[in-house]
């Protein structure tokens, strides 16, 4: 395996037949192909296991000082510490896919129908954006369309922007 593979939980919680949730790890070639690289059930998503688990795929590296060069996650934050812990020279980035999913279900919640697709455009923008100037102008732009819906912009900000944007922000 070289470089790359990142980590993805299963959404399945629990309902597999023996009741754990799965864990699920793959990797990825230099054309972008994913292969299957190990599968663990676990007693429960705390730090301590998947450390557990990551420690058992460190082990199979043939060698022991080559790590992943990048890990890609969803925003499991006990999965993210165990990365910090296993493999500390390891970038973790998180899913695009998954934090847009996320973003865009919050904002139904919070967002009037005819603002949705303004601000899924300028949502993306802010995302895309490729430095930081453009980031500020682009988040300055969401703030501006979501004046009204401050719930929706804390949580922008408090889940992902403030504490993550290094992550997956294109900057």
């Amino acid at each position: 395996m070289k470089g790359k593979f990142w980590g993805i939980t299963d959404s399945t919680y629990k309902t597999n037949k023996y009741r754990q949730p799965l864990f699920e790890i793959v990797g990825m070639t230099s054309t972008e192909l994913t292969f299957a690289v190990a599968f663990a059930y676990m007693e429960s998503e705390q730090t301590e296991n998947f450390c557990w688990v990551l420690e058992k795929l460190k082990e199979l590296f043939v060698k022991k000082d080559m790590c992943p060069q990048v890990i890609l996650t969803d925003r499991d934050l006990a999965l993210m510490k165990a990365i910090e812990i296993v493999f500390p020279r390891s970038i973790n980035l998180l899913c695009r896919f998954h934090i847009n999913k996320n973003v865009g279900a919050k904002c139904k919640q919070h967002v009037v129908n005819d603002l949705q697709k303004t601000r899924d455009t300028l949502w993306m923008e802010v995302v895309w954006a490729s430095d930081e100037v453009e980031y500020g102008q682009r988040l300055h732009q969401l703030e501006q369309a979501c004046v009204n819906y401050s719930g929706f912009m804390n949580y922008v900000k408090d889940t992902w922007l403030t504490p993550h944007r290094h992550r997956f922000v294109g900057l």
